[in-house]
């Protein structure tokens, strides 16, 4: 029997000798040990012939609380021992608003600091990747990959019953996974959440007999979240991927390593510059450097190493190695709102009186239940063309509404085209809904209190870009999202909100919420309600966290970055693999999908070997 290996403790990654690091020869070379790189470390240190490092800005946090505990993580936003702390740039369309855009910055990246929730593209959705120009990036082809990097644990008896829930909604393609990711339905969802998904059932939004992982994803039911329900504790690409093999002698992971530069040997891809306890050091890559740093540090590593537009490394003085005027753009990212209501039974917001923390955390770490033990665990995708045909919409056609708000299918983009084909077949959900307890409201979520709906658009056509802002690698890049740029973002995420408050003043949801006046359906005018709509928009309309796209998988005059095997146009030796290659911004939670492309990636490189 082989001796097990031993994990490594938080002090032994932290006092890592950083001499001894630098000096060490590698074969790969990974930027970034967040949800992909940490997969991309296990499945390459499984040969023990490599060498593999792994350079991460943040710190390890291994055993953290608040990476542990499911209702911590908004705990964690704006916080910068977690969080990068990102922001756009004024955005035009948001009353010249500044977003958050918030990011992990700690052993594990996002898959740290997320909502946990597990949710998937359709099979249409991922097969637009493929018609994009991706061969090999089809539904059948990304699967598998689904499938393997989580273990799903089935729902109790109890929530089956709870949820009305049987085989074909509760994912049974799953049912012999055995991936690192441990994966399942909240234990304790209550009567909030049943009624949340009965009243979109009410409402016609019929849930597909279809296993979500593995076909259409459509309708209200609870959703996974990334949380081993033994112990109601955050699984993520720490405890899944890194901790179990953090011993192996072949993998070497160094944490506040700011990374500067990609380093060339002519046009290869030769090691990687960077800083540490304010130092400049470097490191050398015998195969190949693979950027795993997250849809906004990616392409900003990209242009300080020299590979973009030929304006923007003119402007900072960046010698170009490849000109590509790609890299940063195709910004794409979920685009949410929110609608808070009155409860009928007024509660204190837990995190608003320390009191109550302490005894949840106390109920948490001897029970494994209690307030803390869960986070959002229902979701409702819903189709536009049930969106357009509610009763406080003025109904309309999809087709005709798609008519009205877009050009002429001959002025459309390949992107644009396919997405809209999308939203007028039967497996395009326009947009998602999901709801917030009140007494887990952060504190400054809203000024009125309550239970929160909250609604993102899935399929936005709105794009921005990521660029530097400068040659310094410390100096964030300018985001700029471009929000609601593409009037028809507006346009369908104002006729959501009608629709949620519809469904707040239906039944069962309705026996939660105290009377109280409509915000956007009063009138009976369903113009007068939609203007009331979007002039919301402009104060509450926020990111849902999930940009992508900015080093995009796509044929270079596409638009593209990156080819089908992950490799940077134009040079040798450097590969991407984060959420920056996604072409197109998935249906729900983007995490299943970096889990599933660093996985697939993993295979891709092996292969070569």
């Amino acid at each position: 029997m082989a001796t097990p290996i031993e994990p490594l403790s938080e002090e032994r990654i932290n006092n890592t000798n950083i001499d001894t690091f630098v000096s060490r020869t590698y074969d790969f070379v990974i930027i970034g040990g967040g949800t992909a790189g940490l997969v991309l470390a296990n499945r390459l240190s499984e040969n023990p012939d490599l060498q593999i490092a792994v350079l991460e800005a943040g710190k390890a946090k291994l055993n953290d609380f608040h990476i542990k505990v499911p209702a911590l993580a908004p705990s964690m936003l704006g916080n910068p021992d977690y969080d990068w702390g990102f922001k756009t740039v004024p955005q035009e369309h948001l009353d010249g608003r500044t977003e958050p855009q918030n990011r992990g910055k700690v052993l594990g990246g996002s898959s740290a600091i997320n909502y946990m929730m597990t949710t998937y593209s359709s099979t249409a959705g991922l097969d637009i990747w493929e018609g994009l120009g991706n061969k090999g990036w089809g539904s059948k082809d990304i699967r598998p990959y689904l499938h393997k990097f989580q273990t799903w644990r089935q729902p109790s008896v109890e929530t089956r019953e709870r949820f009305e829930l049987d085989a074909t909604t509760v994912q049974k393609s799953l049912d012999q996974s055995d991936g690192p990711i441990q994966t399942g339905i909240y234990k304790n969802l209550g009567p909030l959440e049943r009624d949340f998904v009965k009243t979109f059932r009410t409402l016609g939004v019929d849930s597909m007999p279809t296993d979500p992982v593995n076909g259409i994803s459509k309708g209200a039911y609870p959703i996974p979240a990334t949380v081993d329900p033994s112990k109601a504790e955050r699984s993520y690409s720490v405890t899944g991927y890194y901790l179990l093999v953090s011993g192996r002698n072949n993998l070497h992971v160094m944490t506040q390593a700011h990374v500067g530069r990609i380093l060339f040997d002519g046009s290869r891809a030769s090691g990687v510059a960077f800083i540490h306890d304010g130092k400049n050091h470097s490191i050398s890559a015998n195969r190949e450097v693979i950027l795993s740093a997250g849809t906004i540090q990616s392409p900003q590593i990209l242009e300080l190493s020299g590979i973009g537009s030929a304006d923007v490394l003119r402007q900072h003085g960046v010698n170009p190695v490849v000109v590509n005027e790609n890299v940063g753009e195709n910004l794409q990212d979920h685009i949410m709102t929110i609608l808070p209501f009155p409860p009928v039974q007024a509660d204190v917001p837990l995190f608003s009186d320390p009191a109550l923390v302490k005894q949840a955390m106390e109920e948490h770490a001897k029970t494994a239940s209690g307030p803390l033990s869960k986070f959002i665990g229902t979701s409702a995708f819903v189709p536009l063309a049930d969106i357009l045909s509610s009763g406080e919409n003025d109904s309309q056609d999809v087709t005709d509404f798609l008519s009205n708000y877009l050009p002429t299918e001959e002025s459309l983009s390949n992107q644009q085209r396919l997405i809209r084909n999308l939203l007028d077949g039967p497996e395009g959900a326009s947009t998602q809904f999901l709801i917030l307890p009140s007494y887990l409201r952060p504190p400054s979520a809203n000024n009125e209190g309550g239970h929160t709906i909250v609604m993102g658009l899935m399929h936005p056509f709105s794009r921005g870009n990521i660029h530097i802002d400068s040659p310094d690698p410390l100096i964030p890049p300018l985001i700029d999202p471009k929000y609601l740029s593409n009037p028809i973002d507006r346009e369908i995420l104002a006729r959501s909100l009608l629709y949620a408050e519809n469904a707040i003043h239906t039944a069962p949801l309705s026996s939660h919420a105290l009377e109280h006046d409509r915000k956007f359906t009063k009138s009976g005018d369903a113009e007068t309600g939609l203007q009331a709509a979007r002039e919301y928009l402009k104060k509450w309309a926020k990111t849902l966290y999930h940009p992508v796209g900015t080093c995009a998988m796509l044929p270079l005059e596409e638009g593209g970055v990156v080819g089908n095997d992950l490799r940077v146009y134009g040079v040798k030796g450097l590969r991407i693999v984060d959420a920056s290659v996604f072409p197109l911004v998935p249906q729900g939670n983007p995490q299943t999908l970096v889990y599933a492309v660093a996985e697939k990636a993993a295979d891709i490189i092996k292969s070569g070997l």
